[in-house]
Order: structure tokens, then sequence, then C-alpha cells
């Protein structure tokens, strides 16, 4: 098994919160692909500076189990469907020890 983390953001860019219910459509997309998902307790708190200017924000963090390397391809697959359902520019996503966003 190959773990995967995703970070997924608390509210949008705009600071509206997520609801429940968003997480839960993104957490069937999750099943759909992989059979199962852990959400790790607490939220991780980040920044990062684009155009000279600083964005913060906070995140939960969903581990993924993956069976094989072969299945690489959905966890792009997944970070595209992230992008889209939060709204986002990139999604944080560590994979293989490697991370990508």
């Amino acid at each position: 098994m190959f773990e995967v983390h995703f970070l997924i953001p608390l509210a949008d860019n705009e600071g509206r919160v997520f609801t429940d219910t968003h997480h839960a459509e993104f957490e069937q997309a999750v099943l759909d692909r992989f059979s199962g998902l852990s959400l790790l307790p607490g939220t991780v708190a980040g920044q990062w500076r684009e155009s000279g200017k600083v964005f913060s924000d906070r995140s939960r963090v969903y581990s993924i189990a993956m069976s094989s390397i072969t299945h690489g391809h959905l966890i792009g697959e997944l970070a595209e469907i992230a992008k889209v359902h939060y709204l986002q520019d990139a999604i944080y996503v560590s994979y293989l020890g490697l991370a990508e966003i």
C-alpha cells in the first residue's frame, strides 16, 4: 500500500467556509476511486506568497491508501476534482515522499 495525503481547504479564497455536505461530496469521489479514506485529526495551517502578497489558510488532511503504484493516475484525477470542487488553483498532495501543488 502507498499512502497519499491531500490538504483540503476549510474555506474558499473569499473566506466562505465549506459545509460538511461539500466535504462529503469530495469524500464520495475518494471512495469511488480508492474505496477508503481517513480524515486525520485537527487542521493544518499554511501560508504561501504569490505576487508579493502572503496568503494563509487552514486545511483538513485526508489520508488515502492506494493498493498499487499503477493506480497513480487516480491521484492526478482526484487532485483535478478537488481543485474544481474547492475552487482552488492548486491542491497540496503528498505522494511517495514527494509533495506537489
